[in-house]
Formats: C-alpha cells, sequence, structure tokens
C-alpha cells in the first residue's frame, strides 16, 4: 500500500514538474499556437472600459431606426421626451416642426 502511495506521489509531482517547464517554455519562446498572446484589453484604448448599455429602445420619429434611450439625442415635445439616433435627425425633425 505504501508503494503504491509512493508512486502516485511521484506520478502527481512529475506532471506538475512537466507542467511548470511546459509555461516556462512558453513565456520565452511564445505560444506553441503561433499566434500572438491575446491581451485581455484587446480592442479598447487605454483607460476605456467595456461599457454596458441598459435602458429600453425606441424608435427614431425620423428615420424609424431603434435608439437606446440612454444614447439617443433627446428633444422635449409638449411634454414628452423624443429620442433620435442623430443630430441630423433632431434637426430634421425641429424644421419640420418649425414649417
Amino acid at each position: 500500500m505504501a508503494r503504491l502511495l509512493d508512486i502516485i506521489f511521484d506520478l502527481i509531482l512529475a506532471v506538475a514538474a512537466v507542467r511548470f517547464i511546459a509555461s516556462t517554455f512558453r513565456r520565452f519562446f511564445g505560444p506553441a499556437t503561433g499566434h500572438p498572446p491575446r491581451s485581455p484589453h484587446a480592442g479598447f484604448s487605454p483607460g476605456q472600459e467595456k461599457q454596458t448599455i441598459r435602458g429600453e429602445t425606441v424608435r427614431d420619429p425620423v428615420c424609424g431606426m431603434f435608439v437606446s434611450t440612454e444614447l439617443s439625442h433627446r428633444l422635449e415635445w409638449h411634454g414628452t421626451f423624443l429620442h433620435f439616433c442623430s443630430d441630423e435627425c433632431l434637426e430634421q425633425y425641429q424644421k419640420r416642426a418649425a414649417s
């Protein structure tokens, strides 16, 4: 029984040593896949965090595009808020309403 536990312990130690050596080689010689290591913040500028948009979406009254109420260009019109996808749609609506 002691001999079996000794063999299992040696096997675990050998696996740990192989994994350590492999990770050390990967650090010095790069990843085995041939691709550069991927940064956890790839695609983001320094200081920029991933932004989650919450809230509801409404339809732009000019172009019909759906837009988040958090990101839209807003106009208060007769006590209600209208939401637009861009400044151009907002200005176009204001021109129509003025005439």
